[in-house]
């Protein structure tokens, strides 16, 4: 999927990298990055949904995400109706964005890969994901992030 142009580094500011597992962190410590680290949180705002059909002969499934494919077809039946789930997995429950030893207080800063669950697009039929990235202001202890769901959420319709 095409990134929306507020996930995108439109103003070429200073990229902050995250870090997902022990190992990843500790070696940026090593490399004279300071991680700060977070709890990954899953945010009830962020869902997906799925249904499954199954063959009425073959035993074969469907999963389907979308309302407009009805059951999957004639020979098939709904044997789990839509159902809503969080649809990210990451490989600890904690990670850290990498800040720079040479980072200023209040400097603009690009975060490529938010820890944090904000609403970046949403879909008609209820589905709602991610914010990948965002700009954000370094304040000498945290990052603020500059989220403003006005403008970064894209609404989606079909």
């Amino acid at each position: 999927m095409r990134k929306h142009p507020l996930e995108t580094n439109s103003h070429n500011l200073r990229i902050i990298k995250t870090a997902r597992d022990k190992k990843s962190i500790n070696l940026a410590a090593q490399s004279g990055f300071f991680p700060l680290v977070k709890i990954i949180k899953p945010s009830e705002k962020i869902c997906s949904k799925f249904a499954i059909s199954q063959n009425k002969e073959t035993g074969e499934i469907k999963a389907l995400n979308d309302f407009r494919f009805g059951s999957g077809g004639k020979d098939y039946e709904t044997i789990i109706d839509y159902t809503s789930y969080y649809p990210y997995s990451f490989p600890s429950p904690y990670a850290a964005y990498l800040i720079p030893k040479d980072i200023e207080i209040g400097e603009h800063v690009f975060l490529e890969d938010l820890i944090e669950d904000f609403v970046g697009a949403s879909w008609n039929q209820g589905d709602k994901y991610r914010l990948e990235s965002c700009e954000a202001i370094w304040n000498g202890e945290d990052l603020e992030i500059q989220y403003n769901p006005e403008l970064n959420i894209r609404d989606f319709i079909g």
